[in-house]
This record gives structure tokens, sequence and C-alpha cells, in this order.
């Protein structure tokens, strides 16, 4: 049995073609999985919220948190990274990780 670097690169080649299509083929559907899933989220996020109450507030808030810091980073640009960055919640923001943090103590998961 001999080895050939150009049987070699054939093979790399069309598994690379392959996962190209396999890639191609996925965001095509995707457009179709994400009406999909907006559907069904009225129902899904009902479910959590029986089984986890204030689910949805704890997502929400930490979904606003991660966009406040994200804004402060993109801000301060490359200093962020270099310094570190500190990061101020308004009134309402803070008043909001503060019920949800309380909720995500007492939940029973």
């Amino acid at each position: 049995m001999a080895f050939s670097f150009k049987g070699l690169a054939s093979k790399f080649l069309n598994a690379a073609k392959a996962v190209k299509a396999a890639i191609v083929k996925a965001a095509a559907a995707a457009p179709g999985v994400v009406k999909e899933v907006d559907q069904d989220a009225p129902e899904v996020e009902a479910l959590v919220n029986l089984v986890f109450p204030g689910a949805t507030a704890v997502e929400q808030t930490a979904f606003e948190v991660f966009e406040a810091i994200a804004d402060a980073v993109e801000a301060a640009g490359p200093a962020a990274a270099q310094n570190g960055l500190s990061v101020s919640l308004d009134k309402a923001l803070a008043a909001k990780v503060q019920t949800a943090s309380a909720t995500l103590k007492t939940a029973k998961l």
C-alpha cells in the first residue's frame, strides 16, 4: 500500500468541500429554523416560568447588563482590554439586578 501526498490532498479537498456544502445547506435553512423557534418562544417561555418563576425577568436583566457592559467596553476602545474598565449601572438597572439576584437566590432549581 503506497502513501501519496496527492491522494491525501485530494481527500482533504473533498472533505473541505463536504464541510462547505453542509455549512451552505445549514445557512440556507437557518431563516426557517429561526421562524419556527420564534413561533414557539411564547410557549417555551411560559413553560420555563412554570418551572422557574421569574426566569424571563432574570434573562432580560442579564441581557440588559451585558448590553451596558458591551457598550462601555466598545466606547472605551482598546484601553478597556489594556487597563480594565469600571462600568456604572443606572438606578433602574441596578434595581433590576437586585431583583434578579434575589430571584436566583430563592430559586429551587
